[in-house]
């Protein structure tokens, strides 16, 4: 029996039990916890967008909805330019590599942008602008 020990590649045995057991495991952990910490920034860009969002309806409506709303001037076409203006407010706020993030993780990031608009406009309206 003792011989059989001495006979046996303990370098072999070792490099196969890291190759078939510990890596895998340790490749999984380290793919989880990068995108953990992914999603983890994903959730503060959009925290953060929609903080800029907010911002810009209401100063959207500080300086243009608020003498327009209510009179002839506040057609459908005003509305859709107030709500751009408001889109492009919040996007210029970002970072570019906050943009970049958003852009990639939303297939169609206008429309998930009119839908924070949207949101923040029935939020601030909730608490009366």
């Amino acid at each position: 029996m003792h011989e059989i020990f001495k006979e046996i590649d303990w370098n072999q045995i070792i490099f196969t039990i890291w190759s078939v057991l510990l890596l895998p495991v340790i490749t999984y952990a380290g793919t989880q916890a990068g995108n953990y910490l992914k999603s983890k920034k994903l959730d503060k860009y959009a925290d953060i967008l929609y903080k800029n969002v907010t911002g810009a309806v209401k100063d959207v409506y500080e300086t243009t909805v608020k003498d327009i709303k209510g009179t002839d001037a506040w057609t459908i076409e005003m509305q859709n330019k107030v709500k751009s203006l408001a889109k492009t407010k919040a996007v210029l706020a970002l970072t570019d590599s906050a943009c970049q993030i958003l852009k990639a993780a939303n297939r169609d990031f206008d429309e998930y942008l009119d839908g924070l608009v949207g949101s923040a406009l029935y939020d601030l309206k909730k608490i009366k602008m």
